[in-house]
């Protein structure tokens, strides 16, 4: 029999937990001195003999725990089977019976407790109350705790038979046929049919960037939003986002109080005067065709502002829903073009969906396992959660550019180096624009803010603007004409749109002369980065106010985990 160190009476200061460490050559206990000594060494040979017949392993403990419950008792005999480790690794087959006795030593309370394997394969929690009403309870009340303890065991090793003993075993090494062959296979399988399709689907054909391959021209049919799709790998809100920015620097829309976007919450009552809007004027006589996907969101907001020329509260926290087959459009140009095998976003969907599909799979094996339960069945729910997990991922990048679309996107990143270092040098936006190579797709202030945000500059370009305003207020005479999107609305300036000059320059390239004195009067420079990042906050319903916030002693490591027991008293 695999044995425990001795629990004497001197070593116990209270009850346990924790326990005394135990020792071999020992499976009864008991400092409480409630029983004899053939009767200690008459369950030590019982418990022997169970043990040599199925493995399991079996502790008597009695201890003096004055008042202590019928549920603290079993919570304890709980204890003392998971710090001994009482039960085999792997087969949880222990069993921990424990007697919380009074001071006279003639009442006190029984628990039964054992691991999972223990109440799979023999004795059940209801079984284990029934040893406890009908062999324990009786005799321990009529002061033979003696024979409470021996009827016990006789019923226990009855129920503990080699068949039973067989049982467990299968069940437990089919669980670890499970956790440990058949978990990773899957893990391995799904990974590998994700990585096995991206490589046929999504993977992007070689193209060595580098600092020194440059755009030596635009592509035909090349726009700020199609940048979008090629460098994301699919059409994304930032699409949208950009083809806004677009139209303001067109003059089709205007922005007013951009930058209070994140802070207007839906309970608020509306405010004209401080609410974000989109403004909407007649649509310039000399300006140029759109692409049908700039023309479709167009379009949409010219119909929800109707005659009122401004989409504000409801219907600008609608334009969202309403422009969304915008992204299908930019995938399907794209795919026209030639720079995409199919949409991204359907290839993507697909597999994120089967990512997903797994990932829920896995779950439900886990929550099973749970119930079983079965550690080699939780393995096998990790192992599905993770490849779901990685399916997602490899998902996310399946967007197979052509050769063709490769180059593109090749050229995008060369330009958005010569862009970023030139803002990076310069102070106003005509500077940037002085720089030949910039030129080749922005030759003017207004086309370099788009395309500034198509690239991913933003920060970049909030810096360029908020120098040439700096440079302003300091009287530098070469910002005194510079270049300012004013169609970019900021509070911190006012409403640009009202104002007489700018509607006479035809909303479209402005100076920050135009602005006034009125824009420097006290108000500080404009936060144009807070103002970039909130054109991601158009279209959606805001949040309201409301919301925002091993076992010693030669047991052999057996636990508890998923088992169960009973108590009583007597």
């Amino acid at each position: 029999m695999l044995a425990v160190a001795a629990l004497s009476a001197a070593a116990v200061v209270g009850a346990g937990p924790p326990f005394p460490d135990p020792v071999n050559g020992q499976a009864v206990y008991d400092p409480a001195g409630a029983i004899t000594a053939q009767t200690e060494q008459e369950l030590e040979t019982r418990i022997d003999g169970i043990e040599a017949r199925t493995g399991a392993e079996i502790v008597v403990c009695l201890q003096v725990d004055p008042s202590v419950s019928e549920q603290e008792n079993l919570d304890k005999a709980q204890a003392l089977l998971d710090q001994w480790g009482v039960g085999r690794v792997g087969f949880d087959d222990g069993l921990v019976i424990l007697l919380g006795l009074e001071p006279d030593l003639t009442r006190g309370r029984i628990s039964l407790f054992g691991g999972s394997g223990f109440t799979a394969a023999y004795l059940d929690p209801d079984a284990l109350s029934a040893v406890i009403q009908d062999d324990m309870v009786p005799r321990a009340r009529s002061g033979d705790i003696d024979g409470a303890l021996l009827a016990a065991l006789d019923s226990i090793g009855g129920r503990m038979t080699t068949d039973r003993r067989d049982q467990i075993q299968g069940a437990r090494q089919l669980n670890a046929v499970i956790g440990l062959g058949v978990a990773p296979i899957l893990l391995l399988a799904t990974l590998s049919f994700a990585y096995l399709a991206w490589r046929r689907q999504g993977r992007d054909p070689e193209f060595h960037d580098s600092p020194s391959i440059l755009m030596a021209g635009p592509p035909a049919g090349m726009t700020p939003p199609l940048a979008t799709v090629v460098r994301r790998g699919a059409a994304t809100p930032e699409g949208l986002n950009v083809t806004l920015v677009e139209l303001a620097s067109q003059g089709r829309i205007a922005f007013s109080n951009l930058d209070r976007v994140s802070e207007v919450r839906s309970d608020e009552e509306p405010d004209p005067l401080t609410d974000p809007a989109i403004l909407v004027p007649p649509e310039p006589a000399a300006a140029r065709p759109l692409a049908e996907p700039q023309r479709f969101v167009y379009d949409t907001i010219r119909d929800l502002a109707g005659s009122s020329g401004e989409l504000r509260r409801e219907q600008l926290w609608g334009l969202n829903a309403a422009v969304s087959g915008y992204r299908s459009l930019l995938e399907k140009t794209a795919v026209g073009l030639g720079w995409f095998t199919q949409r991204p976003s359907r290839l993507i969907g697909r597999w994120t969906a089967i990512g997903i599909l797994e990932l829920v799979l896995g779950l439900f094996v886990g929550f099973v396992s749970f119930q079983a339960p079965s550690s080699g069945a939780l393995l096998v729910g990790v192992a599905l959660a993770l490849g779901g997990g990685g399916t997602i991922l490899f998902g996310r990048a399946m967007s197979q550019r052509t050769p063709l679309g490769a180059q593109v996107d090749g050229m995008l990143k060369a330009y958005a180096r010569t862009l970023r270092k030139t803002m990076e040098q310069a102070r106003t936006m005509d500077q940037v624009v002085d720089e030949p190579a910039v030129r080749i797709l922005a030759d003017t202030p207004d086309k370099a803010v788009v395309w500034a945000v198509a690239l991913g500059l933003r920060d970049e370009l909030a810096a360029v603007l908020t120098r040439t305003l700096e440079d302003r207020r300091a009287g530098q005479p070469a910002a005194q004409s510079a270049f300012y999107p004013y169609w970019l609305g900021s509070a911190a300036v006012g409403s640009a749109f009202g104002d007489a000059g700018m509607a006479a320059s035809g909303m479209n390239a402005g100076t920050v002369s135009d602005l006034g004195g009125g824009l420097f009067s006290g108000s500080a420079i404009p936060d144009f980065d807070g103002m970039f990042s909130a054109l991601g906050s158009i279209g959606s319903t805001p949040a309201s106010s409301s919301s925002s916030s091993s076992g010693g002693g030669g047991f052999s490591g057996g636990g508890s985990s998923g088992g169960g027991g009973a108590s009583g008293s007597f």
